[in-house]
């Protein structure tokens, strides 16, 4: 699902604006964001984009396994020739992406969801929902399957 774009179907790929030049990968190293970061790394690779990739610690105990997380996908993307970079932030989780969104203005913010059955619809995390309603640029939901 992109976001930001209401009126159009489209892909990030073909998505107005086109060329991707910087990919922000928004993370929680959990199972609900394993395919997001292989879609980044896909749109990375693609377009010979830069990619950023974010985690953000609510704690301080949850950031040094979070630090080896990020490093791990950042040599995961490096071996396949993409330009990447890592960081772990501390805070909540919707307020650090969309405040690098703001800051890092990126071409598009990938992060996973989780999902959840609410009366017999899908519905993804507040997280991802309020990233894709507030962020200045493309976000891409990727849910788990």
């Amino acid at each position: 699902m992109i976001a930001n774009q209401p009126t159009r179907s489209t892909t990030a790929e073909s998505a107005p604006g086109g060329r991707i030049g910087h990919v922000l990968l928004a993370t929680d190293l959990e199972e609900a964001s394993a395919g997001a970061a292989d879609h980044a790394i896909y749109l990375a690779a693609r377009h010979q984009a830069v990619l950023q990739i974010l985690a953000v610690a609510r704690t301080s105990k949850e950031a040094a396994p979070m630090e080896r997380g990020v490093r791990a996908l950042r040599l995961r993307a490096c071996a396949l020739g993409i330009v990447a970079t890592s960081v772990v932030w501390h805070g909540d989780p919707a307020e650090a992406i969309l405040e690098a969104a703001w800051t890092e203005r990126p071409d598009i913010v990938v992060l996973g969801s989780r999902r959840s059955l609410d009366l017999g619809r899908v519905v993804h995390g507040s997280v991802s929902r309020r990233v894709a309603r507030e962020a200045p640029t493309r976000v891409l939901v990727v849910p788990v399957i």
